[in-house]
């Protein structure tokens, strides 16, 4: 793998605590193979908060999606929970959670929320995604 070639790499993630370090060490194996090293912080910061809100907020297992484009990371965590997060609300400084999209809107270069529906298979829920790009001040 190279920076210069496009690649994917998909997981299915139980609804296990643990999952958020395991998608975090994939993610981080993954861009240093690839010498993306620029991105790996912000990236494996960004999953583990998509991945412990998907594991908080749906009681279903959950799938990450990484797709390398030159010049472009974009990851999505999918799950069947009912929430839609549309926007980054600033938590209560007393709070102990609800940092996560705000950190997601401060650091990404681009994220969004897509709705998913499968009618053979029955199941709906939900995608946060975002986008980094290694050259956008990031070395």
């Amino acid at each position: 793998m190279s920076p210069d070639e496009p690649w994917s790499f998909r997981l299915f993630i139980p609804r296990d605590p643990q999952s958020v370090g395991i998608v975090r060490a994939t993610l981080r194996s993954i861009l240093e193979a690839a010498r993306l090293n620029c991105i790996v912080d912000t990236a494996e910061l960004l999953v583990s908060e998509l991945v412990t809100n998907a594991h908080r907020h749906a009681d279903t297992d959950a799938f990450v999606s990484m797709d390398y484009a030159p010049k472009e990371l974009c990851v999505s965590v999918w799950d069947a929970g009912p929430g839609l997060s549309v926007a980054a609300v600033e938590p209560d400084a007393e709070a102990e959670r609800g940092r996560g999209l705000p950190l997601v809107d401060a650091l990404a270069d681009e994220w969004g929320v897509a709705r998913h529906h499968d009618k053979g298979a029955g199941v709906s829920g939900k995608g946060v995604w975002f986008r980094l790009r290694p050259g956008a001040g990031r070395g």
